[in-house]
């Protein structure tokens, strides 16, 4: 359907930004009244698909921006609009989505307004799990349980709830709701009694239920039951998940692998390898698996499948490279910088833990144009000086797209040692980089003393006077009393007056404020 592929591609864009970032990013998405909610709201279930997916992401960014703020008026604004637009279910995936929320911004004094939601057979279910996850609902599930005990729906909801709000009353009712229910509904009820469990009677009767859904056929049931199970017997269960990557689901698989990574010392690694040999387990569940666990014992094997010519398995195994963060991965990912997977590249280096300065400076050093300008791109998102040299070097290269990033950089790597080199470099580059210098200069002086910047200053008689304007602003920059006396000499006798006179506007220095004023009047 078309609204539930807007809120998948919503997820994914949010799934690769950080909190943060994403919320300074999108500062214009922000709602302080209930009316404007609901705008938004309601712009969520139009028939535009365009319109649907930036509502969707507008108010995912509202409900981020409350999250990351705390602001009480955003709150409000969620609460009065969204809890009883819930209550329409005109589209029940929208519904849905805005349900996932609740638990972010409603609190216990909203649990009662959400429980009328449950009167919607629809998104009941939803709900009831919805309010399992707010702080503090416990009194609230407790009572209507107790009220309601002849006829309760939606217990695998309520089952949920009750696990997550740990209530131990309700351990004998869990227990006799697993009569005649289904085996989803069982899932969330063992789940819930693992949780609220007080006696070897209940164990026993989850492990009896975890080993059935284990045998089941349904993968959802026989996932459930091996999660079941490890939480019961932990390591004991190794023999059951080496049987369960044999199983041809691959969702089974991968939970098999999963559940396996607290105990994945290199004998188990080991054995899933003779597996992933016999071609039991496919060589992506297993590199993925080896990324998660931080094993670089089987390089070889996850370097090979970068020539995979399926995108998502490229992706995955480059993903599982950085986690495993070893020398030999990380060269064999360098030669696809600026390639098709340079988006996941550029993400994974970002947020890279291990020798972060060296991976870039081999890359600007050795790197192709395509991969230079790569690195120099991310550069941009994650600064460092240490790549300054490299960075100087690619001043001169030939290719003038990676020539106009490199002056474009330069300022988020130089410091005050570099600024002999940056004065020099001002005099001589072309016109269109001089504004990239000039940022480059004032980073660099920022801490520098006024001693070293009146040096500095001192040094350019040898600049040729139509060159001299270009340094103007670097005296501005400098604000002190020799440059400040400069551009006033420049702005009264030079024959370059108006780039004198806007220098003189830059200067930051109330030192100096008056005496500028009166100059300029």
């Amino acid at each position: 359907m078309k609204t539930l592929r807007n809120i998948t591609i919503v997820f994914a864009m949010m799934a690769m930004i950080p909190l943060q970032v994403f919320a300074q990013k999108n500062e214009g998405y922000i709602c302080y009244d209930t009316d404007c909610m609901f705008k938004v709201l309601t712009k969520m279930i139009s028939q535009d698909d365009a319109e649907a997916a930036e509502a969707i992401v507008e108010f995912s960014q509202i409900v981020d921006n409350y999250r990351f703020t705390g602001d009480g008026r955003i709150r409000e604004a969620l609460v009065n609009s969204a809890v009883p637009f819930a209550g329409k279910f005109s589209n029940v995936e929208i519904m849905s989505y805005v349900i996932s929320y609740f638990p972010t911004f409603c609190n216990e004094r909203d649990i009662e307004e959400l429980m009328r939601l449950v009167e919607h057979e629809r998104i009941a279910d939803q709900v009831i799990r919805a309010i399992g996850d707010i702080h503090n609902s416990k009194d609230y599930v407790l009572k209507y349980l107790v009220k309601n005990s002849n006829d309760i729906k939606y217990k695998g909801a309520w089952a949920y709830a009750i696990g997550k709000q740990h209530i131990t009353d309700m351990e004998d009712t869990l227990i006799s709701w697993l009569k005649g229910d289904d085996d989803m509904t069982k899932v969330d009820i063992y789940n819930a009694l693992l949780v609220v469990g007080s006696n070897d009677k209940t164990t026993a009767i989850v492990r009896k239920g975890a080993k059935k859904l284990n045998k089941s056929k349904n993968w959802y049931c026989k996932i459930a039951g091996m999660r079941l199970l490890v939480a019961l017997d932990g390591e004991k269960m190794m023999p059951e998940l080496y049987k369960a990557l044999k199983n041809k689901n691959s969702d089974v698989r991968k939970e098999a692998l999963k559940l396996m990574e607290p105990y994945a010392n290199q004998e188990v690694v080991d054995k899933v390898m003779k597996l992933t040999a016999k071609k039991t387990v496919s060589n992506i569940e297993v590199v993925e698996w080896l990324g998660n666990i931080k094993n670089d014992s089987q390089m070889p094997l996850v370097i090979r499948q970068l020539s995979s010519k399926d995108k998502t398995a490229v992706e995955t195994t480059i993903r599982a490279i950085f986690k495993i963060d070893n020398p030999a991965g990380i060269n064999a990912v360098k030669p696809l910088f600026g390639g098709e997977y340079q988006d996941v590249i550029k993400e994974l280096v970002i947020a890279y833990e291990g020798n972060y300065d060296a991976l870039l400076n081999d890359v600007l050093r050795s790197g192709t144009d395509n991969q230079r300008l790569a690195a120099l791109q991310i550069l941009e998102c994650r600064p460092t000086i240490v790549v300054c040299s490299s960075v100087k070097d690619l001043l001169n290269t030939d290719n003038q797209v990676v020539r106009d990033y490199a002056y474009r950089t330069l300022k988020l790597v130089v410091t005050a040692p570099q600024m002999e080199f940056l004065v020099r470099l001002l005099e001589t580059c072309d016109e269109r980089y001089v504004d990239d210098v000039l940022g480059a200069i004032k980073n660099a002086t920022v801490n520098l003393p006024d001693e070293k910047k009146d040096y500095f200053a001192s040094t350019l008689k040898h600049v040729k006077p139509d060159v001299m304007p270009r340094y103007y602003k670097v005296f501005a920059y400098f604000g002190t009393e020799l440059c400040v006396e400069k551009l006033i000499d420049a702005y009264q006798n030079g024959n370059y007056q108006f780039e004198a006179k806007e220098a003189l506007m830059l200067v930051n220095n109330k030192q100096y404020e008056e005496r500028i004023k009166e100059v300029l009047k």
